[in-house]
């Protein structure tokens, strides 16, 4: 069983944390000066975790947790959880064909640049839309579009990303995956603890074979796992 993944269909609540790393400074006559470090700007995310597991039904749940502890990581994706897969649904007019016509032909800085050649619509049809998600080939680490982007009449578009290119792998060439489809590499420095509580009564044959759920010790907290790519 996949612990975070297992954790995020399950989760009731999540926070999503994007914000760069940044100094302030205050001179002695008040002006402030802001200043950013160069980062690879990782998705963290804290997920809120019901007492609804039942001891019975999560003995494999709790060893996935254990064995993963807080160094390993997971690819997961938001697709699964009802709840939570709308939050990064696609948001643009193309089809899934028309998406996977497109291919890479460069990623400088933060601006990606995609060969849509392919794509027969016209130059007003909105390809993406703020916020939405662009994965690259399968590298497990998700771009956000920064400003809506129409097809155009070229045979490339160019668009800005929230982050620059954080990939050492070649990606010319390479299709993309969009939306909710895309995948998260995560690990869970934090990784909590858990607590059996009386409850989750069951029985099998006459025999109790469970009487306690499962209460965490915090939410988990989730970090991106940037490794090299």
């Amino acid at each position: 069983m996949a612990a975070i993944q297992t954790i995020i269909d399950n989760c009731s609540g999540l926070t999503i944390n994007r914000r760069k790393v940044v100094g302030l400074q205050i001179t002695r006559n008040q002006i402030p000066r802001v200043s950013t470090t160069p980062t690879k700007n990782p998705w963290q995310m804290e997920l809120d975790m019901p007492t609804s597991f039942k001891y019975a039904d999560a003995r494999a749940l709790m060893e996935s947790v254990d064995t993963l502890d807080r160094t390993g990581y997971e690819d997961v994706t938001f697709s699964n959880n009802a709840c939570l897969n709308w939050i990064f649904a696609y948001q643009g007019d193309l089809t899934l064909i028309d998406l996977n016509t497109i291919t890479v032909t460069g990623f400088v800085g933060n601006v990606l640049e995609l060969n849509v050649s392919l794509i027969s619509k016209p130059a007003s049809t909105v390809m993406f839309k703020p916020n939405d998600l662009i994965q690259i080939g399968n590298n497990p680490y998700p771009f956000t579009v920064t400003t809506e982007v129409l097809r155009g009449s070229s045979t490339t578009v160019s668009i800005v990303m929230s982050r620059p290119n954080i990939l050492t792998a070649t990606i010319g060439g390479n299709n993309i995956t969009v939306g909710n489809a895309c995948t998260f590499r995560m690990f869970c420095p934090n990784m909590p603890v858990y607590k059996l509580v009386p409850g989750g009564y069951s029985q099998s044959g006459g025999v109790t074979t469970g009487n306690a759920i499962i209460e965490w010790s915090d939410s988990f907290q989730l970090y991106e796992y940037v490794g090299t790519s």
